[in-house]
């Protein structure tokens, strides 16, 4: 997988060989991406961990119209659709 840049700045790149983790930095949060393969719906689906400590961060998967991002917060699931990877970055800190 090669990393991405855009205007200096590194771009959120998704590994697609299936479960090869691939960790990322957003600043100072390190994160592993693991590519699972399609979901039930035949999309491209990742799971995030935190890379330092055992922690699920989210989930990942790409729909017809953008991203779908999942995590479980403190005031319970988190779900956003159809958004851009960009924004997928910013979520994650970076």
């Amino acid at each position: 997988m090669s990393e991405v840049r855009r205007q200096g700045e590194k771009v959120l790149a998704l590994p697609t060989d299936r479960l090869g983790p691939n960790i990322q930095r957003f600043g100072r949060q390190a994160i592993e991406f693991t590519f699972l393969g399609p979901n039930i719906h035949g999309q491209p689906t990742w799971i995030m961990w935190n890379a330092s400590e055992p922690h699920l961060i989210g989930m990942l998967s790409q729909g017809k119209m953008g991203y779908h991002f999942e995590q479980r917060t403190g005031a319970g699931v988190q779900r956003l659709e159809n958004i851009s990877l960009n924004r997928v970055q910013r979520a994650l800190g970076g």
